[in-house]
């Protein structure tokens, strides 16, 4: 039986999390042998306990590896399997210091959700990715040259790769795996009656909010914020700070959301806004699965999924204000959630966990 192990940095709420432990999962199904490892040791999410996923992590005490990592690559874990799937920069790093330990010939797939970024706060290559991306520049490229093969959320992260890197004779590596992990929910389990509010679900620190906290100054329909914010993270404390200055508007938080409840809040709401920039944005393929419309951002990554007449609807440029405030209102006004959101349900037929887990199997068999 093939082994494959997956690497990513946290087990908190998030989207690599939510991949990586779904293909774990039904990895085992296909026949492989699946494990998942964390970088670091922090909060798990109970999706994993649903899915039946124990992580194991590579190192013990958070603030050690955050701090460190990047120094001290040597872990205190051995392991040998066949194909090691990396997810972002920090698990490519990982991969190669086991490998490099191994006298395996382990096959390494790089899974570039993110480009450029080095997603593990206080690190050095974080902090060098912020004020000197030469660096995390150069590293990824070194993880690009090493991997046998590369994945990308979207034809736009891989646009936005091909302007920063140098990769002739290289782009035949690159494969796009849409991180379309949602499931298959039947028509009939779509509400019709929704509930008297918009949702938007993320890590609440990014550009999105902000932009939010502005269209909510012209919106009166109830708002709820679902999603994970570090209690140290300057951002997310200016976001709360913001929105709870907006006197008079009916806005609620709702931290970690468990994955059972953040699916009824996707399948009640009238509408999932998101007006921020995401390299493909899987809440809004998660919504969309549940027959909640979506209002999205107009150069992300799962607008290349929409057939054009959708995209015209629902693809808005982050920066006009007053468009995301008439569009909402066009929606919740006119009634028009159900049969929008039955339009974003139908993609969902074409998109969604079987067909991310088919395409990832071809790639796992062409490169064992």
């Amino acid at each position: 039986m093939r082994s494959i192990l997956s690497i990513i940095h946290n087990t908190l709420p998030g989207g690599v999390q939510r991949v990586a432990a779904m293909e774990t999962a039904f990895l085992k199904r296909f026949g492989y042998n699946s494990s998942l490892f964390s970088i670091l040791k922090t909060q798990k999410w109970d999706l994993f306990d649903k899915l039946n996923v124990e992580p194991k992590y590579f190192f013990n005490n958070e603030f050690f590896s955050r701090t460190f990592l990047g120094f001290l690559l040597n872990t205190r874990v051995m392991a040998k399997p066949d194909v090691i799937i990396a997810h972002n920069n920090p698990g490519a790093q990982i991969a190669f210091q086991l490998k490099k330990n191994s006298n395996k010939n382990i096959r390494v797939i790089s899974y570039l959700h993110d480009s450029l970024v080095y997603p593990i706060a206080g690190s050095f290559y974080d902090l060098a990715s912020k004020f000197y991306r030469k660096i995390i520049q150069k590293m990824e490229f070194k993880h690009i040259v090493a991997s046998d093969t590369i994945l990308v959320n979207s034809y736009f992260s891989l646009r936005m790769i091909l302007e920063h890197q140098s990769l002739e004779g290289l782009i035949e590596k690159f494969h796009v795996l849409y991180p379309t992990v949602n499931s298959l929910i039947p028509k009939e389990k779509i509400v019709k009656d929704k509930g008297n509010y918009i949702l938007i679900v993320g890590r609440i620190d990014h550009e999105a909010f902000y932009n939010l906290y502005k269209i909510m100054k012209a919106v009166d329909v109830p708002l709820i914020i679902a999603g994970y914010a570090h209690p140290l993270n300057p951002n997310s404390k200016k976001i709360f700070r913001l929105f709870k200055s907006l006197k008079g508007k009916n806005i609620k938080f709702i931290f970690s959301p468990s994955d059972t409840q953040l699916f009824e809040l996707y399948r009640n709401a009238l509408l999932f806004v998101y007006p921020g920039h995401e390299n493909f944005n899987m809440s809004a393929m998660e919504a969309m699965s549940f027959g909640c419309p979506i209002l999205i951002e107009n150069t992300s990554g799962i607008c290349e999924l929409l057939p054009q007449k959708l995209r015209r609807k629902i693809c808005l440029d982050k920066d006009d204000v007053w468009e995301w405030v008439e569009k909402i209102k066009w929606i919740v006004d006119n009634n028009r959630s159900y049969n929008l959101g039955i339009e974003c349900w139908e993609v969902s037929q074409s998109y969604n966990l079987n067909t991310h887990m088919n395409k990832l199997v071809k790639i796992l068999e062409e490169v064992l």
